[in-house]
This record gives C-alpha cells, sequence and structure tokens, in this order.
C-alpha cells in the first residue's frame, strides 16, 4: 500500500500537523526517553491524559486515517482496514498504542515508500468496559528524529461491538431491509476500529465502505464518490473518534434548504421534512451568535427507535431520535442543542470525559440562546427553568448514591463515562455560563467573548483550566476584571448537588405551569371537575411543564385512575404524538399504581429506547412491587434490540450483576 498523498487532505493535513503539536507538546513536556512495554498492567487511569483510554498523545498522535470497509449484515461485522498517519513528538518510539475492543487484528504493517514491514503486536486483557490495549511494535530504526509514521491494520470488529446496533428488517420501517448504524460516543468507537481513542486526539478521515448495492452509506462526513455497492466519504476538518459515525440502510433524502437535507426510511421522510423544516433557520442563528460555520452541511438522520439519545452532533450528519416527531415542531431545542455542538464539542473538544461539561454545558447554554433569539427571552429562560427542575430531580435520584457525579469535573479513574452520564454536565454547566454571562456584562458582551474563544481554541481539545484562563484573560482588559474574583471556580467545578448559585430567570411562564401543578396535585376530583382552571391555555411547553411537576410530585392528593382520565381529557392528551407528554404520563400511570395501564406502560417502553424516558420508568417500576417483575420480564423480552449503553444502564437500575 502506497503513503497517501498529501494533496488529498491538504487542509486537513496543515490544520491537524498545526493544532496537534503545538497545542499537546507545549502542555506536556516530555521525558528524555520513555520505553513502553508490549503489555502493560492495568491501573485506575489508562492514560496520562485520558484515563479512559491507553493512548499517548503526549508521544505520538492521529493526524489522519483512511477506511476501507465491507459492512457485513450476515454476520454483523465490519471488515477492511485502516492506515492511520501518526505525527510523532518523541525520537526512537519503540511502540504505538491504541484503544481496541472485541476487535480481531488480522495484520499490522508499517507503511513504507518502498515495502511495507509487518509489525509484531499484542493486545492486553481487557480492562472492564473500557477494552484493551492494542501495542503495535515499531523496528528499532524506525526513525532518530521525529516525523510521520504510516500504519496499516487489517481487521474485523465482532458481531456485538458496541458501537453498532445491527437490525433486520422487521426492526425497521419498511420491513424489506436491514440497517445498521454507529454511536461511537464516548469511548466506544474502538470497538469498530483500533484506534486514539480519545477526544484529546483529533482527525480527518477518508472512508470507502463496501455495502448492499440497495442499501445507502451516509457517515459523519462529505459524500466524496457513490458508486453502485461502493461510497467513498472525506471529512477534512479534524475530528475526535467518538465523532465517526456510520448507517447503512434504505434510506431517502429531502432537502431542507442549500446546507442541509433531512434523511430517513421512505414512510416518513415527508413527516421529517416538515417536522425539521426550520434546520436552516436554527443555524443561521447559531451562527450569528458563535462565528463561523466549519462544516460544510448540516444534514439530519432520523434514526430507528433503538437509538439512545435525544440527538448526536456528528458533523455534517446529525442523528435525532424518531421520538422528537411530535408534529408541533415543539422539539426545535433539540435540534438547536445538536448544531449548537458544531461549536461546542466538535470545533473545541473537551480534553477528556472528566470534563465532558465543556461540550455538553456549554452546547446547552447555546441551545438557550438560540432559542432566546427565536422565540424570546422568556421562553429561554423557561427553558432552563424546566432543566433545573430536571436536574434537582436528577440529583436526587440517579445520583443519589453517587453524589460524587453531581460534581462538574469528575474523577473518572474507577468509572467509564457511561457509567457517570446524566444530565449534569448539561444543566449546572450552563447554569454555570448563564451565571458567568449575567455577572460579566450579558449576552452582547458574553457572546464576543464566546466567539474569541471558539477562533482561538478551533480544531483543539482543551481542559477546565483552559477555559477559565481564557475567560479571566478576556474579562481582565474591560471594565468587568473586578467581578472575576466573585467566580468560586473550585465551588462550581468540584462542588457536590445543585448549582451553588442560580440565576435569576424571568419566571413569568413557569410560574402558570407551576400553579396548575399544585392545583392538580391538592385538589380532589370534586374540586378538580368544578373549577374554571381547566379552561385555562397552556402552551405546548408549559404542559409538559405542568406533567413533569406531577409526575416529581411525591405526594400527590388522591392520584387514581379517575383524576389521570380528567387530566387526559382536559387536555386532550389520549390521542397526543408528543413523546415528553407520553412519557409524563406514563410515570403518573405508575406512581397511580395503575394495574391496567401496565399494557399502555409497556408499549410506551418498548416504542423506543431513549434513555431519557426508559431509565426513569424501569426505576419506577422497581419500585412498584407487583409491577417489578412484570418489568424485568418485558426488559429480558426487548434487550436484544436495545445498544449496550442502554441496556447495560437498565441492567444497573433493574439490580442485575
Amino acid at each position: 500500500m502506497q503513503i497517501p498523498k498529501p494533496f488529498l487532505y491538504p487542509l486537513a493535513y496543515r490544520r491537524a500537523l498545526l493544532y496537534s503539536k503545538a497545542n499537546l507538546f507545549a502542555k506536556f513536556p516530555l521525558p528524555e526517553q520513555i520505553q513502553i512495554q508490549a503489555v502493560q498492567k492495568r491501573t485506575a487511569r489508562l492514560g496520562k491524559i485520558d484515563p479512559t483510554s491507553y493512548a499517548e498523545p503526549e508521544l505520538i498522535t492521529t493526524l489522519h486515517s483512511v477506511l476501507n470497509w465491507k459492512v457485513d449484515f450476515e454476520k454483523k461485522c465490519l471488515r477492511g482496514s485502516v492506515m492511520h498517519h501518526f505525527k510523532a513528538f518523541q525520537k526512537n518510539i519503540t511502540a504505538i498504542l491504541l484503544d481496541v475492543r472485541n476487535v480481531k487484528i488480522l495484520k499490522a504493517e508499517l507503511v513504507g515508500e518502498k515495502a511495507n514491514i509487518p509489525l509484531k503486536f499484542g493486545i492486553s486483557d481487557p480492562a472492564g468496559d473500557m477494552g484493551a490495549k492494542l501495542t503495535l511494535e515499531l523496528p528499532e530504526d524506525t526513525g532518530e528524529n521525529t516525523g510521520d509514521l504510516y500504519v496499516n491494520i487489517d481487521y474485523e470488529t465482532s458481531s456485538n461491538a458496541t458501537a453498532l446496533q445491527w437490525l433486520g428488517p422487521e426492526q425497521t420501517l419498511g420491513k424489506k431491509h436491514p440497517y445498521m448504524f454507529s454511536q461511537c460516543w464516548a469511548i466506544h468507537a474502538r470497538s469498530i476500529l483500533p484506534c486514539q481513542d480519545t477526544p484529546a486526539v483529533k482527525f480527518t478521515y477518508r472512508a470507502t465502505v463496501e455495502h448492499p448495492e440497495e442499501l445507502t452509506a451516509l457517515m459523519s462526513a462529505t459524500v466524496l464518490k457513490r458508486e453502485n455497492s461502493r461510497t467513498t466519504f472525506v471529512q477534512d476538518v479534524p475530528i475526535p473518534a467518538y465523532l465517526l459515525a456510520i448507517a447503512v440502510g434504505k434510506l431517502v433524502s429531502k432537502p431542507l434548504g442549500r446546507q442541509s437535507k433531512v434523511w430517513a426510511e421512505e414512510d416518513i421522510i415527508d413527516e421529517c421534512a416538515e417536522e425539521f423544516s426550520d434546520t436552516l433557520d436554527i443555524l443561521k442563528v447559531a451562527t450569528d451568535i458563535s462565528g463561523h460555520f466549519v462544516w460544510k452541511h448540516c444534514d439530519l438522520l432520523v434514526m430507528p427507535p433503538s437509538f439512545p439519545f435525544d440527538g448526536m452532533e456528528n458533523p455534517c450528519l446529525i442523528f435525532v431520535t424518531p421520538t422528537l416527531l411530535a408534529g408541533d415542531k415543539s422539539f426545535a431545542n433539540v435540534i438547536a442543542h445538536e448544531i449548537a455542538h458544531s461549536w461546542a464539542g466538535n470545533l473545541v473538544t473537551n480534553k477528556n470525559f472528566e470534563h465532558f461539561w465543556l461540550n455538553e454545558g456549554f452546547a446547552t447554554f447555546l441551545e438557550s440562546k438560540i432559542i432566546g433569539r427565536m422565540r424570546g427571552n422568556k421562553e429561554r429562560d423557561f427553558l432552563m427553568s424546566r432543566n433545573l427542575s430536571e436536574l434537582k430531580e436528577c440529583i436526587e435520584t440517579q445520583l443519589a448514591d453517587r453524589p460524587e457525579l453531581t460534581k462538574l469535573v469528575v474523577d473518572l479513574s474507577n468509572c467509564t463515562p457511561d457509567e457517570a452520564y446524566s444530565s449534569v454536565p448539561y444543566i449546572k454547566g450552563s447554569i454555570f455560563l448563564r451565571y458567568m454571562e449575567d455577572l460579566l456584562g450579558g449576552s452582547e458582551i458574553f457572546e464576543r467573548f464566546l466567539r474569541q474563544y471558539w477562533q482561538r481554541n478551533a480544531y483543539n481539545s482543551v481542559a477546565s483550566d483552559d477555559f477559565k484562563q481564557a475567560l479571566c484573560e478576556y474579562f481582565s482588559k474591560t471594565n468587568r476584571k473586578q467581578k472575576l474574583s466573585l467566580i468560586n471556580w473550585d465551588l462550581w467545578l468540584n462542588g457536590q448537588g445543585m448549582p451553588p448559585i442560580i440565576p435569576r430567570l424571568d419566571q413569568s411562564l413557569a410560574s402558570v405551569s407551576k400553579r396548575l401543578a399544585l392545583f392538580w396535585a391538592t385538589k380532589a376530583i370534586v374540586e378538580l371537575k368544578n373549577s374554571p382552571q381547566l379552561k385555562e391555555q397552556l402552551s405546548i411547553h408549559q404542559l409538559i411543564d405542568m406533567l413533569s411537576r406531577l409526575a416529581e410530585n411525591k405526594e400527590m392528593k388522591g392520584l387514581n385512575d379517575q383524576k389521570i382520565e380528567l387530566l387526559e381529557t382536559t387536555y386532550n392528551l389520549k390521542e397526543t404524538k408528543n413523546v415528553e407528554l407520553r412519557f409524563h404520563l406514563t410515570r403518573l400511570y405508575i406512581m397511580a399504581k395503575s394495574m391496567g395501564r401496565l399494557d399502555e406502560i409497556f408499549n410506551f417502553l418498548n416504542s423506543n429506547f431513549r434513555l431519557k424516558y426508559i431509565r426513569p420508568l424501569y426505576r419506577d417500576l422497581v419500585n412498584w412491587p407487583a409491577a417489578k417483575p412484570k418489568a424485568i420480564e418485558n426488559f429480558k423480552r426487548v434487550k436484544g434490540q436495545m445498544m449496550a449503553i442502554c441496556s447495560h444502564a437498565i441492567e444497573k437500575d433493574l439490580g442485575f450483576k
């Protein structure tokens, strides 16, 4: 195999070379010489920079990867090769360490101008759910100087690769063709290719995917060429491994505008195009706030119901859950959130997932600003108020026995990012940013800082101290510099529980849903039926907020089937397509211990496997003794349809070992 020529990715080559060496080498001074053993003992923290990765980006980093994959639906695996272009920062490196998880390595070679040199390799015992270390031993005469190395690895994935979901035809809408998609966040890319699976490393890629001719392949990249059963992609902006994404299925598209289209199965494509028709309007507002959009296009792919998240910010191809298809565009904030990641996370990335709030807190903060621009600041503050209610429940329930995970900066020495996942980095992080925005001069001033922050750290990976330094440096030159001393960084970043300071938020919209939630919670059904408050008009978001408050109220008066029936009738909830409304109603069914609603409960649980919904419902069912055995039985029946991150979380909630 020939060394790839730089003309295939000239812009990316310059960017990656500049940022990888200048930033990583400067921040992590290297010892004179480091000897790397073929197999190291397991330690709590796998690497210096990233506790969940064996990679050593302080010694060597990936600049570009060339993928050749064949998608095998019969064996449920990807077969092929990856050629990594590495940049070494130190002389005489003896080995390259990569992350793998259940990947079968067939051959590894050092690619040369004249001939390839076979490399010895070894795979360590796996470190639990974090996979294993692949050690590629380099020849002694690899080079006296720092420089470029090209390594080609032939391999195939396992049928149970945690990043891949394989669906049979019967699990799709069309019922005729199989479907496959990936979810590499946070550390699952190592299950589909041997790589430096850490956000401290960002690389460009080119991929050629061989797939069934009747199916369409998509990736987090731009299509370079489609020809029958082979599609070639290129991503010339450096990304971390968790943003590598692929989907193959019977997919069609509809344009949303010059820079965007939506992809889905044919049966729902018209519905998707209507639901997400405001995508480019959202992108324009996001660009006005954050600055230049570096990605070539902003397509959406509406996923199958087994997709576990609201959305995934894969560059050029945002994955979104089909539960957003409410028919009223009421989930535009989710699209705003994923678009916000174009800057927060994709352009400027957390160095490791202990600093995850730098991705998600910033994206949630930008999401609220986008909604504020489009719908007004009252709606922005209402969204943040609702988020605070969600955060409070998360801390009191999901993380009740793990208070250390309520910090903004967490310790992942003995915990995977999947285990630590919660709404804390999203909401607590966004509240911290809103607090600083209000303290330091308001939206216009803070947005100027943000645009400079994105620009100066573009294509780079940062930690919380980097953000702190950037903010203090910027505002120390303004008339708000005295306010910097009021920010208690240690308390915000390392304190447990709710945010230490809650910004002053407009409560005019929230007060309505709070009042009505209290009304429904405290009044008997006779009083409710005769009250004029039943005729009060609510927006869809106020209705969602009211129901969520009811579902979180453990002391509701007289909750029974009759009261729930009145709720459904009053607000036309029986036929609603809005999944948020259905979720909160389902929680009320469980609170009322309504045995007659069990079929409805399990129908909702099995209609989608979005973590936001099914984890709270399974936790609720565990606390209902009569329903718990049925919940366990239901889970075991549908577990095979879930992605690993989802099934593992539910097993934990159900108390499985």
